[in-house]
């Protein structure tokens, strides 16, 4: 994402905080905190700007904090907290790609395996119809 890009995208944020009541605000909070989804169609750009953009996610921390001191958001639970918590510190994990190709790709040589020893069933059968008419191979 370009700087101008973010910059707009903080500046849309940061206009529609302001045309919101604390009304529009309760109107939106989902299990303990404001509906992502609802605040990104309100405010026109994409649900990821949400979580990508550094700025605006900051600035979301920052309102639900202040809503909450207002008494408009209900105060975190632990439950919530535990989920932030267990947010922060997920690591990327490199390998669980690489893990869920090899696990495809075991699947599908399993069944390869079946279906050709299915196969040389066949043909095996095939063989001993051939031998003992004669007709060799």
């Amino acid at each position: 994402m370009s700087q101008k890009k973010a910059a707009e995208n903080i500046d849309l944020f940061e206009s529609w905080i302001a045309r919101q009541t604390n009304t529009d605000f309760k109107n939106i909070v989902r299990r303990g905190q404001l509906n992502r989804q609802e605040i990104a169609y309100g405010v026109g750009f994409s649900k990821s700007v949400l979580r990508q953009n550094p700025a605006v996610k900051s600035r979301l921390a920052r309102l639900e904090d202040e809503l909450r001191q207002k008494g408009t958001l209900p105060p975190k639970t632990e439950q919530l907290i535990q989920e932030e918590k267990e947010n922060k510190l997920k690591k990327y994990d490199a390998e669980a790609s690489r893990r869920s190709f090899d696990k495809r790709r075991l699947q599908e040589l399993e069944a390869q395996n079946l279906e050709l020893k299915a196969k040389l069933k066949r043909y095996e059968e095939l063989s001993e119809v051939l031998t003992e008419m004669g007709i060799e191979l």
